[in-house]
């Protein structure tokens, strides 16, 4: 198998950097390779992931997953933002541990049987202003408007042939996901959400603003300010851990 290549964006929050890392090597059993383009904030990391490319400022979401554009080298390549927890399939599965799929395991599954997909992402644990799947639903990927970088497998020459993501240097997130999602769609690809394998995406629990000091301001990260304290009711880490797992 050859490694799929996995970029993570980030920009500050280093806990969650660190944290998105001991998760994929704890709980990825199919071949990888980690790609941190670190828009700041997350140095002390480079040791961490097989390659580090560090910034000189802030360029923003479109422009890193740009570079990683150019870097990627498998069929597939992996787009996430650097709060995405991966989840262990094997919590609570009814079948030995020894023959259940590790998440990406499962999404390499998925792209190699979906052909009309161009990008699949995987569920975070909860979606706010949006309509959840349903995790009894027997379809494994759902078509959606648009996916975000929640370990967001993509085709790679499908990404290229529609030119990547929007040439822009800001700092802002400018909806990197309906940007890419609608160019991919515009090439005759679905785009999609996995219905059943979840990933945690913290909200920044006691510290709250999803984990960015006070002067970053949900605005800044393309967040609805209204929803900064309703959010913090989904950060339980611990729940998310113990009742993670692939329903059959």
């Amino acid at each position: 198998m050859k490694p799929i290549d996995l970029f993570i964006t980030s920009y500050l929050r280093p806990e969650f950097t660190q944290k998105t890392l001991e998760y994929l090597k704890e709980r990825t059993k199919y071949p990888y390779r980690t790609f941190l383009i670190d828009n700041g904030g997350n140095e002390h990391l480079k040791d961490k992931v097989d390659f580090y490319i560090g910034m000189s400022k802030n360029v923003g979401i479109m422009s890193a997953w740009n570079i990683a554009l150019e870097l990627a080298e498998s069929e597939y390549f992996i787009t996430s933002d650097n709060d995405i927890y991966v989840p262990d399939l094997t919590v609570g599965a009814p079948v030995p541990i020894s023959g259940f799929p590790c998440w990406l395991e499962r999404m390499v599954e998925f792209m190699d049987k979906y052909l009309d997909y161009g990008a699949i992402s995987l569920h975070p644990h909860v979606i706010i202003g949006n309509v959840s799947e349903d995790p009894t639903d027997p379809e494994d990927v759902k078509e959606v408007d648009h996916c975000g970088a929640v370990m967001r497998i993509m085709r790679t020459e499908v990404v290229r042939s529609v030119g990547g993501w929007e040439k822009v240097i800001r700092p802002q997130r400018n909806g990197e996901e309906k940007w890419i999602s609608s160019k991919i769609r515009e090439a005759g690809y679905k785009v999609g959400r996995t219905t059943r394998i979840r990933a945690y995406h913290p909200f920044g629990g006691e510290k709250g603003n999803w984990g960015y000091p006070k002067e970053i301001t949900p605005e800044m990260q393309g967040h609805n300010p209204d929803l900064k304290d309703y959010v913090k009711q989904f950060d339980n880490q611990d729940a998310y851990d113990k009742k993670t797992w692939l329903p059959l």
